[in-house]
């Protein structure tokens, strides 16, 4: 599907104040007994002009902390993995490649026209105008994992992440970003994985 998107060319993008999310923890008993619970404390997202005056780019600063605990297991954990990351969700990606040009003269204010096909076109107001043009493909989804490491033996994992930078590029529309803690524990007798982790726009 081809799009075409008319708008004027003054574009700014203002500091937005970091945003300090809530806690998250799960808790959890295996098959085998253990007592699993993740968290995530302290997390702040702190979402920040791009650098390059990109308009399809967006990026950000994250800090947060995980703890994962392990008790009471009838068999003993074997192997065992701890992480702390990010998943970034783009509306539509913009990687096929973009064109941009001008035009000058008015425009009807909130002319949409659809041509025959699937093309669409977005009129803006009057003016100087620009316009973007791309294909555009699904959204997409991406891990981001920052950290990771396995369980203490006597059954501990901490990471803490400090001011660490995440970007998404050739995004248009909004970017989510989601926390997540992830836990995979094993043993002889049972194999268990969970996550927990909030959502935010940057």
């Amino acid at each position: 599907m081809t799009v075409l998107f008319f708008t004027t060319v003054n574009v700014t993008t203002a500091d937005a104040e970091p945003v300090a999310m809530r806690p998250q923890f799960y808790d959890k008993v295996t098959r085998d007994g253990w007592h699993l619970n993740i968290r995530i404390d302290n997390e702040v997202v702190n979402s920040v002009p791009n650098l390059a005056n990109a308009n399809d780019s967006r990026e950000g600063f994250v800090t947060a902390s995980a703890t994962a605990t392990a008790v009471g297991g009838s068999s003993p954990i074997t192997d065992s993995i701890f992480i702390l990351g990010y998943q970034l969700g783009c509306q539509s990606d913009v990687s096929a490649g973009l064109q941009y040009g001008g035009t000058a003269g008015v425009a009807p204010q909130g002319a949409i026209g659809v041509g025959s096909g699937s093309g669409v076109s977005v009129g803006g107001t009057g003016g100087v105008a620009g316009f973007v043009q791309t294909v555009l493909q699904p959204g997409v989804i991406v891990d981001l994992p920052l950290s990771n490491m396995t369980l203490s033996p006597d059954g501990r994992a901490m990471i803490d992440i400090d001011n660490i930078h995440i970007k998404a590029d050739a995004c248009g529309g909004d970017v989510t970003v989601r926390s997540y803690a992830y836990l995979r524990v094993s043993t002889d007798l049972a194999h268990t994985q969970f996550a927990v982790g909030d959502p935010i726009k940057i």
